[in-house]
């Protein structure tokens, strides 16, 4: 590597870091809703809904560590 490519992946590691969380906030909304949703013992949700809910919960866990791997 040369000190170019080196400056230039330093310039964009504030700003991968900033995308990332930008990406996790709203992935931490839906995953506590959606666990809030699960839990609500006020709204019965049939076993078809849970199992979609469990879908969902493991999809937001599965793009909050993709997200932590590759933007920071």
């Amino acid at each position: 590597m040369d000190a170019k490519s080196d400056r230039d992946r330093d310039d964009l590691r504030p700003i991968l870091a900033n995308l990332g969380r930008e990406i996790r906030q709203p992935l931490e909304s839906l995953r506590g809703g959606i666990a809030g949703l699960i839990a609500d013992p006020d709204r019965p949700i049939t076993d078809a809904e849970r199992a979609q809910a469990r879908t969902m919960l493991a999809l937001c866990d599965d793009l909050d560590r993709l997200t932590r791997g590759c933007l920071g």
